[in-house]
């Protein structure tokens, strides 16, 4: 409902100030996603990955086909971007209300974690105000005082967290194995993911191509994105999230490598589908996989909180950091191609951290050790 009071808030807005209203309850609002990944985790087991799969496809078609549509209704009216929205936000209020099982309380609530959640929030916004501001533009004073802001909260944060009874965030889950390599994961693999918010620029000041050639030359990654996504989530029912994510490394880290050497739309395409394969595999189902595994059911929701802000502080520091280091000039495709391949390099590290992960016991329910006969 937050979502849906927010889409049309921001459809109907006649200033600026009004649109950003909106648009802070369309985010609040979003916390859809996070209670869609707790669902598969409560109501399905052994084909859990399988259905992460198709969920997974999903979210790709929506993130493939929701530029190409708000850049067809922006020619009518920046309006019409949310418009279409109402519809179906509204379904799914009354799908939710109608269709979604009622929860029930397993344990007695301790109450709300508000000291926890105020420094998170600080912590957060000082985070995010301090990277959209790497561009040089903000005074160094400034910057250096958001970013202590940033540092105290986040102590504060960890503080409260240690001693409250129920945490706004299960930071115990980093002390288990698995939970720490998928949060170092993600947070270093979105960093990385960074990278392909560009490819579409990188192929203009290559190749020489206008805006709408150029981001039709990232279609390779999206369909083998796409291909790739159910495969890896039926594997992960079979194999575990280990050997995907490890071979999932290693083929984005070359295509990475091919990227940074492309010279032509060929090579630049055949490029584009290693990294959709590969990203796919390692920094797609196989890290919300992990996280439902190793958390108990009463603190998934919040255990899918902690990944989704790892991701997008990785998203956010990728995009602002690599942006920096990019010349999106006429004759800026070097450094297109240095970046490239310093990010192959990256996804070198995290195949290495990855082979940290547990085995998956052919046959049991769960996660575990490397039997000792293997």
């Amino acid at each position: 409902m937050l979502f849906l009071f927010g889409t049309v808030t921001a459809a109907f807005s006649q200033s600026f100030e009004i649109l950003l209203i909106g648009r802070v309850f369309q985010g609040i609002g979003a916390v859809l996603s996070v209670l869609a990944i707790t669902i598969i985790g409560d109501y399905f087991d052994e084909t859990r990955g399988t259905i992460l799969g198709a969920f997974g496809v999903i979210i790709a078609l929506v993130y493939s086909l929701g530029p190409a549509i708000s850049g067809f209704l922006v020619n009518y009216s920046w309006h019409w971007v949310f418009i279409i929205n109402i519809p179906l936000a509204a379904a799914v209020v009354l799908l939710g209300y109608f269709l979604l099982p009622s929860g029930k309380v397993t344990e007695k609530y301790a109450g709300f974690d508000w000291k926890g959640m105020t420094f998170l929030s600080i912590a957060i916004a000082s985070i995010a105000y301090f990277i959209f501001n790497l561009s040089g533009q903000f005074q160094s004073s400034v910057q250096y005082l958001v970013f202590t802001v940033f540092i105290l909260a986040l102590i504060g944060f960890w503080w409260v967290e240690r001693k409250v009874m129920e945490p706004i965030l299960p930071i115990d889950l980093l002390k288990k194995r698995d939970t720490l390599i998928a949060s170092l994961v993600t947070l270093i693999g979105y960093f990385a993911m960074g990278g392909t918010y560009y490819l579409s620029t990188f192929a203009a000041v290559a190749f020489n191509l206008n805006y709408s050639m150029a981001a039709y030359m990232i279609l390779p990654m999206t369909i083998a994105s796409l291909i790739t996504t159910p495969i890896v989530g039926k594997l992960l029912d079979k194999t575990g999230a280990k050997p995907i994510m490890v071979i999932g490394g290693i083929i984005t880290a070359v295509g990475m490598l091919f990227l940074s050497y492309a010279s032509n739309p060929y090579t630049f395409g055949f490029s584009l589908i290693f990294i959709g394969v590969g990203n796919a595999s390692i920094v797609g189902n196989a890290l919300y996989y992990i996280f439902l595994d190793e958390t108990e059911k009463s603190k998934r929701a919040s255990g899918q909180a902690l990944l989704n802000i790892l991701l997008n502080t990785g998203s956010l520091l990728g995009g602002s950091i690599l942006a920096s280091a990019l010349d999106f000039s006429v004759s800026g495709a070097a450094s297109f191609h240095s970046v490239y391949l310093y990010l192959a390099a990256v996804y070198v590290f995290l195949t290495i951290l990855s082979l940290g992960l547990k085995y998956k016991i052919i046959g049991g329910d769960n996660q575990g050790e490397k039997p000792a006969n293997l």
